[in-house]
């Protein structure tokens, strides 16, 4: 069988809407790697947000931050920080619309206000601790990705008004910042060339709008049942949610792993 590379989203796709990982997909992983393949994670979570998946799969290679910070087995293949300028904008831009922000750092998070409960009502989603107060951090430090906490119906005040930056939409209260020219498919061939694979080899699991590039560049491209209909549209195979055991059976169907 031709080895492949496979990528998995974490939230709506390895993890439940519980935030635990289906006994199915545990397997399905297991069996994965057990035919050759590489499995690796593409997720707009920061690296010390998913240390309990990579304990519970032994997944060492990642795509994390939406393609902000690449490594395989322990190695950085790439990082790459926000615009400081455009991000410091943006900054001034919500301090004046009174739209708290959160900072991915290197090692930890942060939050421009204290105790905001559009923070924590987006991150609990999460299972995510409130981050440390610290306002100025972006200004001394690298950030990789932020958060920006605001309704749909004020999108216009940010949308198309920075040159590098982009948003994506994760919850009705929340939206991540990143740069324009990155994204998991971004991360994705940056890995496939270091690790010699096309992207015709690869195979990429998501349900959000933030998977949309990955799924259009990769071979195959599988959508979530539980996946957004923009996703839907543009995969070249939809699976059961991730309730169903939608990895387990993806893989039995695409022919990655025996049932």
């Amino acid at each position: 069988m031709e080895k492949k590379l496979i990528f998995l989203d974490i939230d709506g796709t390895i993890y439940d809407e519980n935030k635990e990982i289906p006994q199915s997909t545990i397997t399905a992983i297991k069996k994965l790697k057990e035919k050759g393949h590489i499995v690796g994670i593409a997720t707009g979570r920061a690296p010390y947000m998913f240390k309990h998946v990579i304990e519970e799969t032994d997944i060492q290679t990642f795509v994390s931050l939406n393609g902000q910070i690449v490594v395989h087995d322990g190695e950085v293949i790439g990082k790459y920080p926000l615009n400081k300028e455009e991000l410091t904008q943006i900054v001034e831009k919500a301090h004046k619309n009174n739209h708290p922000l959160v900072f991915f750092g290197d090692t930890n998070v942060y939050a421009s206000e204290e105790n905001n409960l559009h923070i924590s009502e987006s991150l609990g989603t999460l299972k995510m601790d409130y981050p440390q107060y610290h306002n100025t951090y972006y200004l001394d430090h690298p950030v990789y990705q932020a958060l920006i906490f605001h309704t749909a119906d004020e999108d216009y005040k940010y949308d198309n008004q920075f040159e590098s930056l982009k948003f994506y939409r994760w919850h009705t209260l929340s939206r991540d910042v990143v740069p324009n020219n990155r994204s998991k498919a971004e991360g994705i061939k940056e890995l496939s060339k270091e690790l010699g694979f096309s992207l015709n080899e690869v195979v990429a699991f998501g349900d959000g709008p933030n998977d949309v590039e990955m799924l259009t560049e990769v071979g195959c491209g599988v959508a979530m049942g539980n996946a957004v209909d923009a996703l839907k549209e543009v995969c070249d195979y939809e699976t059961k949610s991730v309730d169903e055991n939608g990895i387990y059976d993806a893989c039995v169907k695409l022919g990655l792993i025996d049932e």
